[in-house]
């Protein structure tokens, strides 16, 4: 009983820390801190923050060496690949590899993380960055409060950038979001 009791609670303190985040992000009271910074770095500490629960899920970084730095918040950038990498994770079979990539397009530097999960339906696509939406087919069989992409979609887009997925049922999905080059 004592044991869920503390999962529980900590749920709930998660829970409430998201709210008071997104809402901050919402009224943008949060204050970016920006400078160049190599992605490279940004996605090591992620998987770093993240050595535990990606312990069953061979990572494959693949981030070129000569790529150009991009203008971040880099603790801010962490936070959101460690929601990315957490739902790869947490929605894939165990054993099943998670890789990161990332690639310079003109003015913006794009970077993906794609996981072999069950995928998500089309049309529950745009719907999976809205505030408290978990996925129709995930509800029970995955915990989280729903708030994890929301704020990734809020910081993504205080930095000027944008965030997107694409899936195929069956196959997995590629998480995505684009930064400035700076």
């Amino acid at each position: 009983m004592l044991t869920v009791i503390d999962e529980e609670s900590d749920r709930l303190n998660r829970l409430i820390g998201e709210a008071a985040e997104m809402s901050q992000l919402d009224a943008g009271k949060v204050e970016l801190h920006r400078a160049s910074g190599c992605i490279r770095d940004v996605a090591e500490q992620a998987v770093e923050n993240l050595k535990q629960l990606l312990s069953t899920h061979p990572v494959e970084l693949r981030i070129p060496d000569d790529l150009p730095t991009a203008l971040m918040d880099s603790s801010r950038i962490t936070e959101v690949l460690v929601h990315l990498l957490e739902n790869a994770a947490k929605y894939s079979p165990a054993g099943t590899p998670i890789r990161v990539t990332a690639e310079a397009k003109g003015a913006t530097l794009t970077t993906s993380v794609a996981d072999r999960g069950p995928g998500i339906d089309d049309f529950e696509q745009p719907l999976v960055f809205e505030k408290f939406y978990r996925g129709e087919n995930q509800r029970v069989r995955v915990h989280g409060t729903g708030m994890g992409l929301a704020i990734c979609k809020a910081i993504v887009e205080a930095h000027g950038g944008r965030i997107g997925v694409t899936s195929q049922l069956g196959h997995g999905s590629v998480f995505y979001f684009s930064l400035p080059v700076g």
